[in-house]
């Protein structure tokens, strides 16, 4: 019995006496190990496992990843550094679909990534008006007005000529010549209209 008792003893520690709690512990390497850890965090969602990270960057990475499996913003202020802290406070707004999150953001391209991944999740064509620049915009809102095949979604883009090609592509889309009547500018009908000839 004494030796099942040290052999038991000994499978659960490791050389430095701590108990193995997960089989990140077993790896040598560091880098590998730290892997590890980042994903047990992801994985678990539960940003403990990032303490027992080294490095920095790393830790940093690794907060921002539970932050976003557990779709916790709160958790995103535990990361130091002001790069990692952008794409938690985003990537958790893109988990959660909560576009009051994307105009927090300072850098005008991860607001716009915000705001068009949570207006096409949603499939909501008013979420795109927080992107910055028309054409973009207007690309957002049309993405929706062909996924929903609704062209009355492309009444709200910027001109009557974005709304007209917009109608047109939802037109040839859903294969329904009759929505091209509902172009304004002559030259656009036609070219809707001659798609289906």
């Amino acid at each position: 019995m004494p030796l099942l008792i040290a052999i038991l003893l000994l499978s659960a520690c490791n050389p430095t006496g701590k108990v193995i709690t997960t089989d990140c512990e077993l790896i040598d390497n560091q880098i590998e190990k730290e892997d590890c850890y980042v994903k047990l965090a992801a994985s678990t969602a539960n940003k403990e496992y990032c303490k027992a990270i080294e490095d920095k960057m790393t830790v940093d990475y690794c907060y921002e990843e539970a932050a976003v499996a557990s779709k916790d913003l709160n958790a995103c202020n535990d990361i130091s550094s002001e790069y990692w802290l952008a794409i938690c406070y985003k990537e958790v707004a893109k988990a959660t679909l909560n576009q009051a999150i994307c105009l927090g953001l300072d850098s005008i391209s991860d607001r716009d990534e915000c705001f068009g991944y949570i207006a096409k999740e949603k499939l909501d064509y008013t979420i795109c008006a927080g992107i910055a620049g028309f054409e973009k915009s207007d690309k957002c809102m049309r993405s929706i007005a062909v996924e929903l095949e609704n062209p009355e979604v492309c009444n709200a883009l910027s001109t009557k000529i974005a709304a007209g090609f917009c109608k047109k592509k939802v037109a040839v889309e859903i294969e329904d010549s009759s929505i091209c009547n509902d172009i304004s500018i002559v030259q656009i009908r036609e070219m809707c209209f001659d798609s289906f000839n």
